[in-house]
């Protein structure tokens, strides 16, 4: 992986701010270094783009809430902030439970936010700052709740900094990156510039995007002794 110093030279020479053999100014590199992190963060915001998921645990003890986020903000659960709640489980004596993961909407309907049960069935993330709090019902005890969660796309600390990313990541950030910072300069990115820009999006949206398998009860695909493809031809 190149480090972000290379990356913006690159996408300088993009979009011809740079000749070969040329480097940016130590301005224009903070400049691009900059544009660069913004861009990381950005991602960061779609589950698509964003590589970096881990899993937050608690075991429960009847609260209603509790916080995420780094140890300067005093949380619950010392970890780095969610951006979202992606997948959630609880786990009692061994065996896993679903759970659901509401939005503010299907939060909000739930009239009685404060009745217990033998295992939380939903939770919903609110992304506060600077730590997230995670609101579980109904509340239980002896359990653990697990979260898989996603965070921010590591950011470059400087020039220097190298990022282990998955493959195609690097020819994106500095495609996109030429894009972004094209207009400080007051150029037009080339057309192929442009079109590996997106294609490279697409193709990292392609691989992260996973489709659900669909599921056919199988007493319904057994019925009249049809197949799969009788039943849902309607036969």
């Amino acid at each position: 992986m190149a480090t972000a110093a290379t990356m913006v030279s690159d996408a300088l020479k993009e979009i011809n701010i740079l000749a070969e053999g040329e480097t940016p100014s130590a301005e224009m590199a903070d400049d691009a270094l900059r544009a660069l992190n913004r861009l990381m963060e950005l991602w960061s915001n779609d589950q698509s783009f964003a590589y970096f998921a881990s899993t937050v645990s608690l075991a429960l003890t009847g609260q209603a809430s509790f916080t995420v986020g780094p140890a300067s903000s005093t949380p619950d659960v010392t970890a780095d902030r969610p951006i979202s709640v992606d997948i959630a489980t609880v786990d009692r004596l061994g065996i896993t439970y679903p759970v659901s993961v509401f939005d503010y909407a299907k939060w909000d309907a739930i009239s009685y936010k404060g009745i217990a049960g033998a295992n939380t069935s939903v939770v919903y993330y609110e992304a506060t700052m600077p730590k997230g709090i995670v609101h579980v019902w109904p509340l239980a005890t002896g359990c653990t709740l697990n979260l898989r969660v996603l965070n921010v796309v590591n950011s470059f600390a400087n020039l220097a900094t190298t990022l282990s990313m998955p493959p195609g990541y690097e020819e994106a950030l500095i495609k996109n990156l030429a894009v972004n910072i094209s207009p400080q300069y007051g150029v037009v990115p080339s057309v192929l510039t442009m079109r590996a820009a997106t294609s490279s999006m697409k193709r990292i949206n392609r691989t992260n995007n996973v489709i659900p398998t669909m599921e056919i009860d199988g007493a319904l695909q057994n019925r009249r002794g049809s197949s799969i493809a009788t039943f849902l031809g309607g036969v």
